[in-house]
């Protein structure tokens, strides 16, 4: 998987399944019955299965309201939304935003990209390099080809579904900082700076400090 934790190349055109090779309609299962997930471990560390179960629960969110109702659904309002769930496996590397006149795609790794920089931007914090070591002050916008957290994880892992987007980052931070301070403003920040450049919704933005280093001397 390359370094944004972002699988290559696209899916089949008739895929039903998600970036991490989980079928859609077991999630969507989830979402309109309530069934438990079939990989619970795999669930939980996955961003892409988060994010896609974010973008089900909207997108279901018309048909539950309507059912609860009791009255009857407008003739192809299913059907609609059916559709945009299948939408999901054929984007799985991207996330799409809808208008009147056409549609915006986002690659997944555009999306990591916006994450990295606005984690960066925090005082105090560095990405993870490979082996779980913060890069130097020279380092801080490496090739992202080398930015990698403890044995070759990535330093920021994308889920994209629709319009959602769950962000797993690995950062270090300088020693005698408060360390639950500084990743909250990284959540912030990185949940701030998608939606201003994006527009995308971020669903969850999940940190973890991997090291901590000694900050630059004062010049």
């Amino acid at each position: 998987m390359p370094p944004d934790g972002v699988p290559a190349g696209p899916p089949p055109e008739d895929s039903d399944r998600l970036a991490c090779g989980k079928p859609v309609d077991d999630l969507l299962a989830q979402v309109t019955d309530g069934a438990p997930p079939r990989d619970p471990e795999h669930q939980r560390g996955c961003p892409h299965c988060r994010a896609a179960l974010a973008e089900l629960e909207d997108l279901w969110a018309p048909v539950r309201d309507l059912a609860a109702e009791h009255v009857r659904a407008p003739a192809g309002l299913l059907q609609a939304v059916m559709a945009q769930i299948r939408e999901l496996s054929r984007n799985a590397w991207q996330a799409v935003l809808h208008d009147p006149v056409g549609q915006t795609r986002i690659a997944a790794r555009v999306v990591g990209a916006v994450a990295r920089l606005a984690a960066e931007s925090v005082p105090h914090v560095t990405l993870a390099l490979g082996g779980g070591h913060a890069a130097g002050p020279m380092e801080a916008t490496a090739d992202p080809a080398r930015v990698a957290g403890p044995e070759g994880e990535a330093a920021t892992d994308i889920g994209v579904a629709g319009t959602h987007v769950v962000i797993d980052v690995q950062i270090a931070v300088d020693f005698g900082v408060p360390i639950p301070q500084v990743a909250d403003q990284v959540r912030r920040r990185v949940a701030h700076h998608i939606a201003t450049h994006t527009g995308l919704t971020t669903t969850e933005v999940n940190v973890t400090v991997v090291d901590v280093r000694q900050p630059p001397a004062d010049h």
